[in-house]
């Protein structure tokens, strides 16, 4: 890359989220409205991006009531393909779901989270020869959070290195990360951490580490409440991060787009410690899904409009 001729390495390239082109609209108008919790994949055998989305409504109006598949050539428009409703999945929601086409067996999988019904959130496993082919009745859960001593697990994004699966998913943060405030008050540190799961085959899951988490932070520091790791991209020598960072829980559902970065996917250092990496000017920017292909970056992000919905955009860059 040119950049390494100044010494730059691993810069994730900025862009201009109002210039984006939109993929998906929601559903309604206003707060609560919103479609996106989704992944991006290309598959260079078929040429076809697939696209994995949910569609959410307002809390009291059913909150994640369906999830679609689409497909596109050019990754700009998509056409539905698939459609799974929370009934199928005894759920009080569905969320971010991350799609994968194993490299050996060349079959599709669908990690896709969702909040059972009257139980807690849990990551369950779909698979086919063909993302239209899924079949929604017909799903195995791969992470139940009481097997890791945790409270729930969700919006897993995974990736396969070296023959691993490794799945970054959304969990609490540890039960003791608290401070005390001048009064002797204890608070809670966050409202989300990230958590890894590693695999050999995709479906037994025995491994969990806290990978990225919450925090004060030093004074001023932006972001620390929350610690969602949303999408991974290798930047040589560096695997870059896009994480969803807020500064109180009044941010939950408007988090904005912030950038860490690790050598080995375990440990992680924050980049975006001043403010956001890129935000709406709205709102948030969230549920950031970055994706190279060829020599292009594709940003797809989840965007909050004048509104108060949120719609599902995507901008491209090319890498230097």
């Amino acid at each position: 890359m040119s950049s390494f001729s100044q010494r730059y390495f691993g810069l994730p390239p900025r862009f201009d989220p109002e210039k984006g082109a939109t993929v998906r609209e929601p559903e309604g108008k206003g707060y609560g409205y919103w479609v996106g919790g989704h992944s991006v994949i290309y598959d260079p055998e078929l040429k076809k991006f697939f696209l994995y989305y949910r569609v959410r409504m307002p809390l009291g109006k059913g909150r994640g009531g369906k999830c679609r598949i689409a497909e596109s050539s050019d990754g700009l428009e998509f056409k539905d393909i698939w459609e799974a409703t929370k009934e199928q999945f005894n759920a009080e929601s569905i969320e971010v779901g991350s799609l994968i086409r194993d490299p050996e067996s060349r079959i599709w999988r669908l990690y896709i989270s969702y909040q059972e019904v009257g139980g807690p959130w849990r990551v369950d496993l779909i698979e086919a020869d063909h993302p239209k082919n899924f079949d929604p009745w017909h799903h195995r859960t791969v992470m139940q959070p009481e097997e890791y001593g945790l409270t729930s697990v969700k919006d897993p994004k995974a990736y396969i290195v070296g023959g691993l699966y490794y799945v970054f998913v959304d969990v609490k943060p540890r039960q003791d990360e608290f401070y005390e405030d001048e009064h002797g008050v204890r608070h809670p540190l966050g409202s989300d951490a990230t958590g890894l799961m590693i695999s050999a085959d995709g479906c037994y899951f025995k491994d969990f580490k806290y990978v990225f988490e919450p925090g004060r932070g030093g004074p001023g520091e932006w972001g620390h409440c929350r610690a969602r790791i949303n999408s991974v991209i290798y930047l040589p020598p560096l695997y870059v991060g896009f994480f969803d960072g807020g500064t109180t829980f009044y941010d939950m559902y408007e988090e904005h787009c912030g950038v860490a970065i690790s050598h080995d996917l375990e440990h992680w250092r924050r980049v975006s410690t001043n403010g956001p990496w890129i935000k709406s000017p709205y709102g948030c920017i969230r549920y950031m899904d970055a994706l190279i292909v060829d020599n292009t970056l594709w940003y797809y992000y989840e965007y909050t409009r004048e509104d108060g919905s949120h719609e599902l955009r995507v901008s491209r860059v090319e890498l230097a």
